[in-house]
């Protein structure tokens, strides 16, 4: 998206002028940072900047989670309490580290933090849309977590009915974030093909006769009437399992089928209009077979 991508050029300038800030310009000598002169106020104060924040928690090889996790254990309990993130930190800053190299993995971590809130924006319109269209399918937040025997909360981007009703869920809807389709597509559709066998097989009728093939060759010639075989047992079982992948259509296209044997529906970011009607009929016959 042309927005990540300012964004991201925007972040990389404003880390450059952090070689003039005043808490690093001190610190820096020939092109590397020398974090061990930093002293905890220093710390502190870089960050409560955003881009400070970013560029020491590339420097410390730190994550939000890791930081966290850092600043709540028994050493860092014996800090202040408002100065625990900044001892957390500084202990885990190396001695030194050139700038450049620190400034590359500040904008990889910023890049997906970015790519991530795109994502989110994304899921918070199609969610205003469903509510727009009266369409009844629940999302995030709050969680609503559907009990699994696998993972023992699975928590769909999307699920009707209400699990708080105590019903099996009829539509169970998955929003996958794809980056780049070649590196982590076949990630995201392993996640919703395990997701829908389990769920198809807890709460539906799902029962998966074998295909008994003995040659790898008959899969490789045979595949798209292996793919409609499965395809036919996955479509026999409730829950009705959707999955939007937010990745271009003609880039992905080529794993729609492969996805389909194990899903009932998988649509990709130009068709949104697609998924919105598919979601309204599927709920409109699930509904309907409530008794």
């Amino acid at each position: 998206m042309a927005s990540d991508r300012h964004a991201i050029e925007e972040f990389q300038r404003q880390v450059e002028d952090l070689r003039r800030s005043t808490h690093l310009k001190g610190v820096i000598k020939r092109g590397e940072v020398r974090f061990v002169d930093l002293s905890l106020e220093q710390v502190q104060a870089l960050l409560d900047d955003p881009t400070g924040y970013y560029f020491l928690l590339a420097a410390a090889n730190l994550t939000r989670t890791t930081l966290k996790r850092a600043a709540s254990d028994d050493r860092s309990a014996l800090v202040r309490k408002e100065d625990r993130r900044a001892h957390a930190v500084k202990e885990a800053l190396p001695h030194r580290r050139p700038f450049d190299e620190v400034a590359t993995r500040a904008i990889a971590l910023r890049g997906g933090d970015i790519r991530r809130r795109h994502s989110g924006s994304v899921e918070q319109l199609f969610r205003d849309r469903l509510i727009a269209e009266a369409i009844p399918i629940h999302m995030q937040p709050p969680i609503r977590a559907v009990p699994g025997i696998l993972i023992g909360r699975r928590k769909p981007d999307g699920v009707y009915p209400d699990p708080r009703s105590d019903q099996p869920p009829i539509v169970y809807l998955e929003i996958k974030n794809v980056r780049r389709v070649a590196d982590d597509i076949q990630k995201r559709l392993y996640e919703v093909a395990e997701a829908s066998l389990e769920m198809k097989l807890i709460y539906g009728v799902l029962e998966l006769r074998g295909l008994g093939i003995t040659s790898l060759q008959t899969v490789t010639e045979q595949a798209p009437a292996i793919r409609s075989a499965l395809r036919e047992q996955i479509r026999r079982s409730p829950p009705y399992v959707v999955v939007l992948l937010l990745c271009p259509k003609r880039e992905a296209e080529r794993y729609r089928d492969g996805a389909q044997a194990f899903v009932d529906r998988v649509f990709f970011q130009e068709e949104i209009e697609e998924c919105i009607a598919f979601l309204r009929e599927t709920i409109g016959i699930g509904a309907n077979a409530v008794p």
